[in-house]
């Protein structure tokens, strides 16, 4: 060794001892520090992992719960987009292109037959004459074509459209509107399907609106134009998704009559004079709670039947978990207790299955008091 060398290595030893003995304390201390933290490691995932697995076990046993939710089908958006544009462009073809004689006296007569109908009080013999003249213009308007007669209700069914607008708008019940909707404004009043607007629009009349939206509209109008002219055949029947959307709307606002539908009925002056001599059962009387169960029990009623329609049509539709909500509704608990039991047979892990237990363990707790 070299004395350059002899003179370097002695100047590092003296360093090299103490940085050892430091990195030794330094490791004896983390082995100690770990000694004990070792068993703790990890343990916050742990934790979060038996917090989500209790809380899963908690929801997944079954409980009583009011069966207050109806399931409602379910349309699909793009389906149903697809719908509106293809009449959209039937309807600007119509206007666009014009239609032959004989399909333009076709709507001639569903005109005539709509002024007829919704005139009040229509004879049956008036109606029978305005159908006939209908059914008449059937034959050679189809001998354009089907398109050509489709065009038609397209173009129909956008001007009704228009006109439920205009009747929103004003609160007046135009001539074309009974033309192409009958009495459709009865229909709404009867139904508590229209509501007061917000202010007194131009015209004189007071602004109303409508419960229903476009797509429940146009389908409403498509049904109707089918059955008076007599075409319930592809392509003039309706698609499932229109049928979902319509039975969404029913399920959701059932048929009834009360005395707001009334009210909307005779102009305001008319509804002061009643305020000033009604004789109607105060909110907390035992006639005004019969009468509020007896018109709850005929909505139920309805629903009953729209339920077993559209489980006809659509066969995804969970008929015995909506027939069981309306049953426990309507207070026959043990027959809740068969529908909801029918339902998880059928469906023991479906999407349902859960809330058909809880709505199950309700009505057998309502059945057994």
């Amino acid at each position: 060794m070299s004395r350059a060398e002899s003179v370097a290595v002695k100047r590092v030893e003296p360093g090299s001892a103490p940085s050892s003995r430091a990195g030794a304390r330094a490791r004896g201390g983390a082995g100690a520090r770990r000694g004990w933290r070792r068993h703790l490691e990890g343990w916050e995932p742990g934790l979060v992992a038996v917090f989500i697995a209790g809380s899963a076990a908690i929801l997944a046993v079954p409980r009583p719960v009011e069966p207050t939710e109806l399931p409602l089908p379910f349309a699909d958006a793009r389906a149903l987009a697809r719908a509106r544009d293809a009449d959209s462009v039937r309807a600007r073809e119509a206007e666009e292109l014009g239609l032959d004689a004989e399909v333009r006296e076709l709507g001639s007569a569903f005109r005539a037959f709509g002024l007829v109908d919704g005139s009040g009080d229509p004879t049956e013999a008036e109606l029978f004459a305005a159908r006939k003249r209908v059914l008449a213009a059937v034959g050679p308007a189809l001998a354009q074509g089907d398109e050509a007669v489709l065009r038609l209700r397209a173009y129909q069914q956008r001007s009704f459209a228009r006109e439920v607008r205009r009747f929103e708008a004003t609160g007046e019940e135009t001539e074309e509107l009974r033309e192409l909707g009958g009495n459709f404004v009865g229909l709404l009043r009867r139904n508590a399907w229209l509501e007061r607007g917000e202010a007194r629009r131009r015209g004189g009349g007071e602004a109303r609106r409508v419960a229903m939206d476009g797509t429940v509209l146009g389908v409403l109008f498509k049904k109707r134009w089918g059955a008076i002219v007599g075409l319930q055949r592809s392509p003039f029947d309706v698609t499932l998704d229109e049928e979902r959307a319509l039975f969404r709307f029913l399920l959701s606002h059932p048929l009834r009559a009360g005395r707001d539908v009334q009210e909307l009925a005779a102009p305001p002056e008319v509804i002061a004079a009643r305020a000033d001599r009604a004789v109607e059962p105060g909110p907390g009387t035992l006639a005004a709670a019969m009468r509020a169960r007896a018109a709850q029990r005929a909505e139920e009623q309805y629903r009953l039947k729209k339920i077993d329609e559209l489980a006809a049509l659509d066969r995804a539709y969970p008929r015995q978990l909506a027939r069981g909500v309306a049953l426990y509704r309507l207070g026959r608990f043990a027959q809740s207790a068969d529908a909801f039991r029918l339902h998880l047979e059928q469906h023991p892990d479906g999407a349902y299955a859960l809330r058909a237990q809880n709505y199950l363990r309700a009505a057998l707790d309502r059945a057994r008091d």
